[in-house]
């Protein structure tokens, strides 16, 4: 069987879909998988962290705009919005610009396609407004802010903080300083094709290669390679296995580009693979074709 990869139940289902819909066997194997996660942070008053963390007038950008945020008594999302408002009242435009840049891969800035640089510094202010969202959470939660109680609430001159930081900028030994690995458990479903049917890819619908053209051309290389296998070579039906293996590069044109293939990594699994199909027998270092 050939590997396809690992998904979620959605992105399984419905490559699957697709493939079973122009002829290509799948077998779905659902698991759980373990995704980890680690980071640093030191935390502790402000009057400590100063000390300890350079060019900290980011995190006072960050108190100040906590601060207004809570005095103004709002909840949820609007508290959020305020909050972000604060630090850069343009912030929402920029959200949209970088949304869009995600799906069209493109962002255009006062009607014109933006340049690299300007694509790079977007991603700067993404983020930077990730970072003030992460010191948000950090700074109620430590505080115990109840978000929505208006002057009743103030977070005070020497507040509880949280700030990531990178390991190696730390003391390890530092009281303040904070590990935390977070393991997330998730299902997974891994996609295996049958190799001998992956040459029906070529008949999945257009939308296939739309949605998922890493996997439609992982599928093309294998299917191509199948191809070239099914008969022999040349007018001989015996070859050996490194006459075999060099049959698998290979390079093929495509409506829009080459592409190269290497499998010689694989060859005796392919070949071993043709011969539980009855397509080859294999004798000693010979693979033969059976007509």
């Amino acid at each position: 069987m050939f590997k396809l990869g690992e998904y979620d139940e959605f992105d399984a289902a419905e490559i699957a879909d697709y493939l079973k819909e122009a002829g290509v066997k799948v077998d779905l194997r659902p698991s759980i998988s373990a995704v980890m996660d680690s980071a640093v942070y030191l935390e502790g008053r402000k009057s400590q962290l100063v000390e300890r963390i350079e060019d900290f007038e980011v995190y006072d950008r960050y108190i100040e705009a906590l601060k207004t945020a809570i005095a103004e008594g709002l909840e949820g999302e609007e508290f959020t919005d305020r909050y972000l408002c604060h630090l850069d009242p343009s912030w929402k435009g920029k959200m949209d610009e970088i949304a869009e840049f995600m799906g069209e891969g493109s962002i255009a800035l006062e009607g014109e396609p933006g340049s690299p640089d300007e694509i790079i510094d977007r991603a700067a202010e993404l983020f930077e407004m990730l970072e003030a969202l992460q010191f948000l959470d950090g700074a109620i939660e430590l505080n115990e802010i109840e978000i929505g109680k208006g002057a009743n609430v103030e977070l005070g001159d020497d507040p509880l903080l949280r700030i990531a930081v990178e390991s190696d900028s730390c003391d390890p030994e530092d009281e303040l300083t904070k590990a935390v690995l977070s393991v997330h458990l998730e299902k997974t479903v891994e996609v295996r094709l049958d190799e001998l049917t992956t040459p029906l890819a070529k008949d999945v619908d257009d939308e296939f290669a739309d949605e998922y053209p890493e996997e439609y051309y992982k599928i093309c290389s294998i299917g191509m390679t199948v191809e070239r296998l099914l008969e022999p070579p040349g007018d001989s039906n015996k070859i050996d296995i490194d006459e075999f293996s060099a049959l698998l590069v290979f390079e093929e044109d495509m409506e829009n580009l080459v592409m190269t293939v290497d499998g010689t990594a694989v060859a005796e699994d392919i070949a071993k693979a043709l011969k539980k199909e009855g397509v080859i027998k294999i004798k000693g270092d010979k693979i033969v074709w059976k007509r």
